[in-house]
């Protein structure tokens, strides 16, 4: 490990480091080779990034207020769901274009239940429980939403079986060629008339990537586990409503702490957990090696050289390999030496403590298979010790409500799931992390009304902080609206939006385009099972929200009560 060396004040090398080391060092503009993109795939490459995220004028940015407020919080048009007919072999051939976490569900007419079947060629990973808890959702919602598809006509002609394409996860499970998902091939990067699948998770952004994909209600408790209960009881989940003593997993506003804009701590702040970042997209995006990025630079140092100074210029030179969160740690490290050199300045009698613009750090990140603070792994104390502040304290809700600029840097699967909700509600303002992905909540967020967006490659984080900094007017405008489209959310009307738009209007669509079997053999079910290399797992009634069962002995579906469970606490009133 790299200590810091006894000092000796040598004046002459005092200058030199103040020369060689300015802040303004740490700010310098990384040029991108052309012909990088397959030895290293950078973050510009994805065609979604030719989105305009520069600044805008203030004058349009007030014209997007104006219409904002004319048309209501959640006015964002979402695109109609436009499917084609689809038969049971269309969706048999979505098989290839995934290589786990996906299943095939088929309404069996004959034993009246919803079956999750899945292919043997498949892995069967840890985020399956995910693939399991949107199917369990599924088949009640389906129940509950169209009783007349499942139960017999007036004839007595019995109901006609259902089959539908479904995946979760942070990231679709998809396979194939990754170069296409990456831009470096043309999309699509499936046929265009693939039968749909309902992804539970984050979903490409752009349509051209995966056509037949629809974003739903991610496999948590307080998004699919939410929209079932609304299904079935036409109940708001608690999550959506303000916290309070009685409901402490709501939402947090301004109200909830008691502070106002003006009270607000201003940097940006993040905390969260040191996952990797879109890895099949972009394998070469690393966290950092404390010896190889830092450390083996040290050794090279004068030796009354600024260790903190030196370390952080270090490790900016790798910031073009780093994940996002690292990157973002990166900035942190900046900021807090400029705040170091900003306080030297001020007269030292002088009250005034000088706050760094970023905060964002690590709170926790798995070790040994364990979520655990990021302050009891060494692998994280080692940059600490080197003034990298890769490690910082967990926050409450309300302990981040005390910051005026949020981020929702993404993780795994290029977003954060709930924590976007989340922080639209906070009083401070919300930097939007632009990725290839999104979660179906993001169709309903409008750039400079909601949020400001910010490069996938955090280049421009300054320059967004700089402006709002600069246009507090501005920027607390768009905080407002934020909160506004959060609170939204927590009411009856407006989950109602949420609901139709992003829940019924999909799988009504699904169910409708579906064109059942003009004849059913007997044993057509276990064929069709045989020929595709399929087994069933798993399956439902759907009239309640626990009536599942396992169907195999070497898959764990203990998920499958922890789901009934969170079901029934979604609905539950506080």
């Amino acid at each position: 490990m790299i200590r810091r060396r006894r000092t000796v004040a040598v004046k002459s090398l005092a200058v030199l480091a103040a020369i060689c080391l300015p802040v303004g060092l740490f700010h310098l503009k990384r040029a991108i080779i052309d012909d990088a993109s397959r030895n290293h795939r950078h973050l510009s490459l994805l065609p979604y990034q030719k989105d305009d995220l520069s600044i805008p004028k203030d004058k349009v940015i007030l014209g997007k207020f104006k219409a904002f407020d004319e048309a209501g919080p959640l006015s964002a048009p979402v695109p109609p769901t436009k499917i084609s007919p689809y038969t049971l072999d269309d969706v048999i051939s979505v098989l290839p274009t995934f290589h786990d976490v996906f299943g095939v569900v088929i309404y069996d007419p004959s034993s009246d239940k919803f079956i999750l079947h899945y292919s043997n060629n498949m892995r069967w990973i840890a985020g399956c429980h995910k693939l399991v808890t949107s199917f369990q959702a599924l088949a009640h919602s389906l129940r509950t939403m169209f009783p007349e598809r499942f139960t017999p006509d007036a004839t007595g002609n019995g109901p006609a079986e259902l089959a539908l394409a479904i995946s979760s996860g942070d990231y679709p499970g998809v396979g194939g060629h990754n170069d296409c998902y990456v831009g470096l091939e043309p999309s699509p990067c499936v046929p265009s008339d693939i039968a749909p699948v309902l992804q539970f998770g984050s979903a490409f952004k752009s349509p051209e990537v995966y056509p037949s994909m629809i974003a739903m209600p991610m496999a948590q408790i307080n998004h699919v586990s939410c929209f079932q209960t609304f299904a079935a009881h036409q109940m708001v989940c608690p999550y959506y409503l303000p916290r309070s003593p009685g409901n402490p997993q709501g939402l947090v506003f301004e109200e909830t702490v008691g502070l106002r804009w003006d009270d607000l701590i201003p940097s940006v702040v993040w905390r969260g957990t040191d996952f990797s970042y879109l890895h099949r997209l972009y394998p070469r995006l690393r966290q950092p090696d404390f010896e190889m990025d830092v450390g083996s630079k040290l050794q090279k140092i004068p030796y009354n050289y600024n260790i903190k100074l030196a370390a952080t210029r270090a490790i900016r030179e790798e910031y073009d390999h780093m994940i996002p969160r690292w990157k973002s740690v990166i900035w942190t490290a900046e900021a807090e030496r400029e705040a170091e050199e900003k306080q030297k300045e001020l007269p030292e009698d002088s009250d005034e403590v000088v706050v760094p613009w970023a905060n964002m750090k690590f709170a926790s990140a798995m070790h040994i298979g364990v979520k655990t603070p990021t302050s009891e792994i060494p692998y994280y104390q080692e940059f600490e010790e080197h003034g990298i502040p890769a490690s910082g304290e967990g926050m409450s809700l309300e302990t981040l409500a005390r910051y005026k600029y949020h981020i929702d840097t993404g993780g795994g699967g290029g977003t954060t799931w709930s924590g976007t909700l989340e922080k639209l509600g906070l009083p401070g303002l919300l930097m939007h992390h632009e990725t290839p992905m999104k979660d179906y909540l993001h169709d309903k967020m409008v750039k400079w009304v909601h949020y400001v967006p910010i490069k996938e490659d955090l280049s421009d984080l300054k320059e967004k902080f700089d402006w709002a900094e600069s246009h507090p007017e501005l920027a607390k405008q768009i905080s407002d609206n934020a909160t506004r489209l959060a609170k939204s959310l927590g009411t009856h009307e407006g989950f109602s939006i949420m609901f139709n738009e992003f829940y019924d209007a999909p799988l009504r669509a699904v169910v409708e385009a579906y064109k059942p079997l003009t004849k059913r053999d007997q044993g057509w079910l276990d064929a069709m099972i045989n020929n595709n290399d399929l087994r069933p797992i798993m399956q439902c009634s759907g009239y309640y929200s626990h009536d599942c069962q396992g169907l195999v002995d070497d898959v764990s579906f203990t998920w499958a009560a922890q789901h009934a469970r969170d079901f029934e606490r979604s609905g539950r009133t506080k």
